[in-house]
């Protein structure tokens, strides 16, 4: 299957939504309960997205991976770090999300996704990047620790009435320019 990765639009907010209740469902199934992933909606995302996609921050970087056919099943969103998570990953920007459906899985689509968004602030003069995983999600872990991530602190959080801990990773990047 043909992967494109281009930069996401307004016109995609219902594609990302889609893909990111789905990515959700398929890579939380063996991590948060039934119930926690039963109460996703799409619209609740739309939401989300829309509001996202009208912030005007430069350093800010939006990319879809879509089909031939047009079909959004992956995205990155990354740009500077947000007020809850300052202390916590200790770095200048983070990737807010990064879902892929898993037809489309390990296949170098989220190594292109993540290089792009790092690119993007390498260019803007970032020197690190932070994400939070799930700390039992160790596909996604091994993920970034083959993209150079390295271990961070813990966060423990509730979502949808589950509790679950996180781990940070860490990126060095090179500015360039």
């Amino acid at each position: 299957m043909t992967i494109r990765i281009r930069d996401g639009r307004e016109t995609d907010v219902a594609g990302i939504a889609r893909a990111h209740v789905q990515g959700w469902r398929e890579s939380y199934k063996g991590f948060l309960t039934p119930a926690a992933l039963a109460g996703l909606s799409v619209e609740e995302r739309v939401q989300l997205w829309q509001r996202a996609l009208a912030e005007q921050e430069p350093r800010a970087k939006l990319l879809v991976a879509e089909t031939r056919d047009g079909e959004i099943v992956g995205f990155i969103r990354g740009g500077p770090i947000r007020g809850e998570n300052a202390d916590g990953l200790g770095t200048e920007t983070e990737i807010f999300a990064i879902y892929l459906l898993d037809k489309v899985k390990r296949q170098g689509i989220g190594r292109r996704l993540m290089t792009g968004v790092f690119d993007h602030l390498a260019a803007h003069g970032v020197r690190s990047v932070g994400l939070w995983v799930l700390k039992d999600n160790h596909p996604a872990r091994r993920f970034y620790e083959t993209l150079g991530g390295t271990t961070g602190p813990e966060q423990s959080f509730d979502v949808r009435g589950q509790m679950v801990t996180e781990v940070a990773y860490r990126f060095e990047l090179t500015p360039q320019g």
